[in-house]
């Protein structure tokens, strides 16, 4: 069963398909189903991609729904800047000269519907200094089901060197903003583009 058709509980009805019976424990739901919900609930806006193409006329709808150029977006990541066609921002620039900003993940944290991030994203900056929208670009292969499995993750991952700067991008809310145990917190407006290919 595709991603999507679990995500929307899409079912199929076969000849032979008979109902569970009450008394046997409930299915857990999938981590990505898991990440999706906690993440729509937060307020972040989750799109899901089948290809390339499909990625492109998203980010292409993301820009129009904000009136945004294409040059108002900061990549500083040369990888993704060719993916997107954008310029990559290496050296000197100014933050407040861009709404939005477009990084990769490390994974996607499903308990908490978070998403992982390093220097690797970061490079030396502080969520402060970057703009208070984010586009995230991730796959399907990034799924985490908590922080801990996405620590693991990432140590095997860059088994070299681990990296610095990690901590987790959270959605911007504003019940939390009111909350005085949530001050400091760097939350940002965030669309998560998921490609499964």
């Amino acid at each position: 069963m595709s991603f999507w058709n679990k995500l929307f509980n899409a079912k199929t009805k076969t000849d032979n398909s008979c109902e569970k019976s009450k008394f046997l424990p409930k299915e857990k739901d999938a981590v990505e189903i898991i990440f999706a919900k906690n993440f729509t609930k937060k307020g972040g806006k989750f799109i899901y991609s089948e290809n390339s193409s499909s990625t492109d006329q998203f980010f292409n709808d993301i820009l129009k729904e904000n009136n945004w150029q294409i040059n108002d977006v900061l990549c500083i990541d040369e990888n993704l800047a060719n993916r997107f066609q954008l310029d990559c921002k290496k050296y000197q620039f100014d933050f407040n000269d861009f709404p939005v900003f477009l990084i990769d993940s490390e994974f996607l944290i499903g308990d908490q519907g978070t998403i992982l991030i390093c220097n690797h994203q970061l490079k030396d900056f502080k969520l402060k200094q970057l703009p208070t929208t984010f586009i995230v670009f991730s796959s399907l292969k990034q799924f985490a089901s908590d922080v801990s499995d996405g620590m693991s993750k990432l140590k095997e991952k860059h088994s070299a060197k681990l990296p610095k700067n990690i901590t987790t991008l959270n959605v911007k809310n504003i019940v939390d903003e009111n909350n005085f145990l949530t001050y400091g917190n760097s939350a940002k407006n965030l669309y998560l583009l998921i490609q499964e290919s």
